[in-house]
């Protein structure tokens, strides 16, 4: 169905153009009158047309109305209003304060200083020596000396002798050491016995102490008393009157006045108008033979209405 379609779109372009081809040659053939109607002797068979109905967007003009607004200048008269300053008389009450002096007699307090011998109680500090008792504790030796036998050593002559003179045989041969007398000698060793000893001592110590004492003292009192005093005032005393003044008052006042008022208005004006109208137009459209040679009924090249397809791209 769409290839359908699209050759029937692209048949209607041909008709289209094959009307314009067919008017260019009417209008041929109205300027050759003269000549024969019939086909030149030795020319080619004349090809077979159709008449084809094609819908055509054609031009028409009618008569048409439209409402126009034109601008136009007025004068009017409105009511405007300015401000005016009017003079008016106006009465108030105003009050003014009149000064009087007056002295009167006051009676006020007044504090006087007093120097005052007075006794106090004062705690003194004094240095006083009191003696103090310590307890020492010491270490001290109560050892002894004793005596004691202390093996010593060979004198500088017995060293002599053994390096230089003659040195005998051991007693003992089979013994691994000579078997001299040991020699020895007393010696007085000091014994030590550590004992603590405590002692008892007293000495004097310097100590402050606070004791009190009676102290007489100047001291400087405040003492109030009342004396009458006579003071000079300033009263105020009021006075009310009446005073007239003149005060300007704003008013609004109202008066006439013109202005240009541009007003639209409107008239009516008939023009032409241009629209497209479809019509039907009937073109002759030379017919493209086919091979087909099973019946219309049956070929896929006749359409609906009975008429062949014409087939642009050749074959089935």
């Amino acid at each position: 169905m769409l290839w359908q379609r699209i050759r029937i779109a692209l048949l209607t372009g041909a008709l289209v153009a094959m009307t314009g081809l067919s008017a260019f040659g009417d209008e041929e053939n109205k300027e050759k009158k003269a000549e024969p109607i019939g086909p030149p002797a030795g020319a080619a068979p004349a090809a077979k047309t159709c008449i084809v109905w094609v819908n055509e967007m054609v031009q028409e003009q009618y008569p048409c109305t439209r409402t126009v607004y034109d601008k136009v200048c007025k004068t009017e008269e409105y009511t405007a209003y300015k401000t005016v300053c009017v003079p008016e008389v106006r009465t108030h009450l105003v009050t003014t304060y009149k000064k009087v002096c007056e002295t009167v007699n006051e009676t006020r307090t007044v504090c006087e200083k007093i120097n005052v011998c007075e006794e106090r109680t004062v705690m003194k500090s004094y240095t006083v020596c009191k003696p103090v008792t310590h307890v020492t504790r010491k270490c001290e030796d109560h050892g002894h000396y004793e005596c004691k036998e202390v093996p010593c050593g060979p004198s500088l002559g017995e060293r002599l002798h053994k390096c230089f003179g003659h040195k005998k045989d051991c007693c003992d041969p089979c013994a691994t050491e000579c078997c001299e007398p040991v020699k020895t000698k007393t010696v007085k060793c000091w014994v030590p016995c550590p004992v603590w000893v405590e002692k008892t001592c007293t000495k004097m110590e310097k100590f402050t102490e606070c004791r009190p004492e009676v102290v007489k003292v100047n001291v400087c009192k405040t003492v109030s008393k009342q004396i009458v005093v006579p003071v000079t005032r300033v009263k105020c005393i009021p006075e009310t009157h009446e005073e007239k003044c003149t005060v300007n008052v704003t008013r609004c006042e109202p008066y006439k006045a013109t202005r240009q008022v541009v007003q639209c208005v409107p008239r009516t004006e008939t023009y032409t108008a241009t629209r497209c109208v479809c019509k039907k137009v009937a073109k002759e459209v030379p017919v493209v033979e086919t091979c087909c040679s099973s019946p219309c009924d049956s070929c896929d090249s006749c359409d609906g209405c009975g008429h062949k397809k014409h087939k642009l791209f050749g074959g089935h």
